[in-house]
């Protein structure tokens, strides 16, 4: 993890934008998503899009500026925290349309590649909403899963006692 982070830190490019991989969230709810940076990035915008070519954007969704660390839109936000050098994404009210490949980045200058990770989304239905299975109907004549509880537990008994009964021959006739 070290070394990781200490190339991180010293090569140009190398894992500049630390994001989580996959999130996850339910229709109707919220997500947040956070994002790491490297050392020397913390006035840059921060942005979270859906990607393009190469290290591109094909559509920003939502990004800050030098002066706005925190920049909202519609349903999203995104907050930098300089200090700790991660910036946050929330999207709230989550429908099954959010879910899908993003990209949350640093914009590092006209002539260079911004610094990105790409973040999968996975939005679920509502576990909360959704009905409980139901078991299908008994079919017409078929008697339902208690009908033969009394006999299956006589014969039982029944097995008990003559397997006791056995075990009682054998061993006085062992004598």
């Amino acid at each position: 993890m070290q070394l990781l982070l200490l190339t991180w830190t010293l090569l140009p490019g190398c894992w500049a934008v630390m994001g989580p991989g996959t999130v996850r969230g339910f229709v109707g709810g919220s997500l947040s998503v956070t994002c790491r940076y490297r050392p020397g990035h913390e006035r840059m915008p921060k942005y979270w899009c859906k990607p393009g070519a190469l290290y591109t954007c094909a559509e920003e969704i939502v990004i800050t500026s030098e002066l706005q660390p925190l920049e909202w839109w519609d349903r999203f936000s995104i907050w930098d925290n300089r200090e700790e050098r991660v910036f946050t994404v929330t999207v709230e009210r989550l429908s099954e349309r959010d879910a899908g490949t993003y990209r949350c980045g640093v914009r590092t200058g006209v002539a260079q590649f911004d610094e990105s990770a790409v973040v999968e989304v996975i939005v679920s239905p509502d576990p909360a909403l959704s009905p409980a299975p139901a078991l299908p109907p008994p079919a017409v004549g078929t008697p339902g899963p208690f009908r033969y509880f009394p006999v299956l537990a006589g014969l039982q008994v029944l097995a008990l006692l003559a397997m006791s009964g056995a075990v009682l021959w054998v061993s006085l006739r062992g004598r």
